[in-house]
């Protein structure tokens, strides 16, 4: 009896999907799909990072078409990777997973981080090839092209961050050396979270023709990465009065609880869409909407990887480093420090006072209908140009 142990449907200790469907076995079988490559990505950083670097999977599996792709990545982030088709297995440090790379021989090993556990894995990783940053065997890391070096290099000095205008998308392909143009992220949504989502909406306001997010969540690591509440309340009354018919959703994360709660003390002016959603329900409930505006946060790329077009508000990151994809808006104050990437600012009036309402209404552009524009800001130039 032959037992096809290189197919993508085998299972080491249970019948496969088509044996228990219909009995067949391995010699007659026609759902044979034989892997030629097994590849292992690394990337354990943020939940958005690790949303964002699923633009590296399309390239990947046009080049190798019959891969069986392995993707390590904290447990927090393991929601964002479910259901991914061109995704095989995930396998968290929260759970077992140096059993599977001690016993494994893998074809092509990426990692693009140089955090010591990211490099350290990829030191620990059998693989043929490895790309991206290890780790040197001494607690330290060592770039593996000059691109990764580069890289490296930047996350070391503030000053090359803030000079820096190549896009985290156009990073990660040269480390990768993979074709451009950066495709956008990717994440899979359950049907049933896409009908909550309308049924929701339009529960909510059943008058409502478009509708609007205002995601507020961002990390708590750096204190400038919100936007202002007055600048949510100021655009929503905006929107609205320009726009009776729009509704406009606010969502966050468990940590913007009380900022949303007192956003929604003024009445009938947004939709509570919660605090407490899951992957998949905030990305259902983004998806259903027509425009996000967001700080640099998980909510950009999720609206990044369902197809919504989006205008972030950016301070204390690289405005730079965001890839638009051709349908989004990055918008920043013409300060030269944006990107200081400092926890807390020591001016009183900060890059995200000067983005105010009015200049974010002016880049939505909802009534007109067309996509919005990429922005592109140049050193040399103060505030941004449209491209």
């Amino acid at each position: 009896m032959v037992t096809r142990t290189d197919c993508r449907l085998y299972r080491t200790s249970h019948p496969c999907s088509p044996h228990k469907a219909s009995g067949t076995v391995c010699e007659d079988c026609t759902a044979y799909e034989p892997i030629e490559q097994h590849i292992v990505i690394v990337k354990l950083g943020a939940m958005g990072d690790v949303l964002r670097t699923t633009c590296c999977l399309p390239p990947l599996k046009a080049r190798y078409p019959r891969s069986h792709v392995t993707w390590i990545t904290r447990g927090n982030a393991v929601e964002l990777l479910e259901g991914n088709p061109l995704i095989d297995r995930i396998l968290s440090i929260d759970d077992n997973y140096l059993e599977y790379i001690f016993a494994e021989q893998f074809d092509l090993a990426i990692g693009p981080d140089a955090d010591q556990l990211s490099a350290s894995i990829m030191y620990l990783l059998r693989a043929d090839v490895k790309q991206g940053i290890t780790g040197d065997g001494r607690g330290g890391v060592t770039p593996l092209c000059s691109a990764a070096r580069a890289w490296w290099q930047l996350g070391l000095d503030d000053g090359l961050k803030r000079q820096n205008r190549r896009t985290y998308g156009e990073w990660l392909y040269a480390i990768c050396d993979l074709p451009g143009p950066v495709a956008r992220p990717s994440l899979a949504l359950t049907a049933t979270s896409r009908a909550r989502a309308r049924a929701f909406l339009q529960a909510e306001a059943p008058s409502a023709q478009r509708w609007i997010c205002f995601n507020t969540g961002a990390s708590d690591r750096w204190k400038e990465k919100s936007w202002k509440s007055r600048h949510y309340r100021d655009l929503a009354k905006s929107l609205r009065a320009d726009d009776p018919s729009l509704g406009v959703l606010l969502l966050g994360g468990p940590m913007e609880a009380e900022f949303n709660a007192h956003l929604m003390e003024v009445p009938g002016l947004f939709i509570n869409g919660g605090v407490t959603n899951t992957i998949d329900q905030l990305g259902a409930l983004i998806n259903a909407c027509d425009l996000v505006v967001t700080p640099d946060s998980l909510g950009y790329h999720v609206a990044c990887a369902v197809g919504t077009r989006a205008v972030c508000v950016v301070g204390p990151t690289s405005p730079w480093e965001l890839d638009t994809y051709g349908i989004n808006e990055v918008v920043h104050s013409d300060r030269t420090c944006v990107a200081c990437y400092l926890p807390a600012c020591p001016f009183e009036v900060t890059c995200m006072d000067d983005v105010d309402a009015a200049i974010v209404f002016s880049r939505l552009r909802l009534a007109s209908g067309p996509a919005p524009s990429a922005v592109r800001v140049r050193p040399a130039l103060s505030g941004i140009e449209t491209q």
